[in-house]
């Protein structure tokens, strides 16, 4: 097994764990590869209340990919709140795209 392949399957092992709304917020994030969002930001594109969506990041940040975190904190916005943004070193892209979209057609 090669590399990418271990990867992927890491990663669909974490997937498989994840709930509905992280699976929603980890499809928002990934259209944003490479930005930083504030928390704000994520509840009010994805339609996770903000009380739920703490709960939701912490566990996404805990989450694991050859001991590369899934998403990382960026600090605070000028609300004292956290701004977040996905960790693509983590995980391929494309891949992560197809495969949380698969998953989520599951919930409905």
């Amino acid at each position: 097994m090669d590399n990418i392949e271990h990867m992927e399957k890491v990663f669909d092992n974490e997937l498989q764990k994840m709930t509905k709304n992280q699976l929603v917020v980890l499809r928002f994030m990934l259209t944003r590869v490479g930005k930083v969002m504030t928390t704000r930001e994520i509840a009010r594109k994805t339609g996770v209340v903000e009380k739920q969506l703490g709960g939701v990041l912490s566990a996404m940040s805990r989450k694991r990919v050859r001991g590369l975190g899934l998403i990382e904190p960026m600090g605070r916005d000028e609300e004292g709140g956290l701004r977040w943004m996905i960790n693509s070193k983590a995980i391929s892209v494309l891949i992560a795209e197809k495969r949380v979209r698969v998953l989520l057609m599951s919930f409905r």
